[in-house]
Order: structure tokens, then sequence, then C-alpha cells
């Protein structure tokens, strides 16, 4: 991870992708970033530092047929990586509607996974745990709406 820290959490530029849409370019805040990178977390379940920091380095993609996001790549610092976690875990998901793609989804941590390295061993075993809680949450959301 060579990518420098994040000068400033408040303010960030992206492109978000559509399949079948031109790119779109994006100013706004590390929050709302998070919410419109597809498969951030593991069935809601918000990275640790470490995994997030390997995420927020690889400078996203177009992601093909899928949504995308793409940015500068950039790492976070432990005081901003907290800052960011305290605003997932207490920002209403509602707040974020008119700003990012995936607002509706709802982040927990995992602590006892954090020990994990890999991403993609990190997202497995995460989401082994809470695919079926984060399932019946999203269902739960989309019945609501």
């Amino acid at each position: 991870m060579d990518a420098p820290v994040l000068k400033d959490i408040d303010n960030i530029s992206y492109t978000r992708h559509e399949f079948h849409h031109e790119p779109e370019k994006v100013q706004g805040d590390l929050l709302t970033l998070v919410y419109d990178i597809p498969y951030l977390g593991a069935c809601g379940v918000f990275p640790p530092l470490h995994i997030a920091n390997i995420t927020f380095s690889s400078g996203g993609g177009d992601a093909g047929m899928s949504p995308g996001a793409s940015w500068e790549p950039f790492t976070l610092s432990e005081k901003q990586y907290k800052q960011l976690l305290e605003r997932v875990l207490n920002e209403s998901p509602e707040a974020l509607k008119d700003k990012a793609r995936f607002y509706h989804i709802p982040f927990i941590t995992e602590p006892s996974f954090d020990h994990i390295q890999d991403r993609e061993e990190w997202l497995k075993v995460v989401c082994k745990k809470h695919r079926k809680r984060y399932h019946s949450e999203i269902d739960k959301l989309q019945k609501s709406i």
C-alpha cells in the first residue's frame, strides 16, 4: 500500500460507474464514497482499517457490467478511520439517500475477524457468519420502503 494518506475526509472526488450510463463525477465526503462502493464491507459488516485501506488504496474501478466507483488511491490514518467509523455507525442511512447509491446498507462491526489480513479471506468468513442476518435486515428495509 503505497497510496498516500487522504488529506481531507470531508472533501473527496470520485467517479460513479453504472452499466449503460456515462460515468458521473462526484464531489463529496468519504462517507458518501463508502456508500457508493459496491461490496466495501461484507454482508453489512464494515471492514477494519487494514481491510478498508486495501480497498481505498486500489482506486476502485468501473466494475464492467456492475456498478462501480473509482478514485485516486489513498489510505486512511487510524484517526481518520475512527472518524469515518463513527459516522458509518451513527449516521442515518436515510440521510445519504440523495447522495449515495447503497445508502440503505446498515453496517455493523465484527472485531472477532480483525486479525485476518487478506481481504478475500475476511470477506469469506464474515459473510459466512453474517449472511443470513444481513439478508434478513435488507428484506425488512425493502418492505418498509
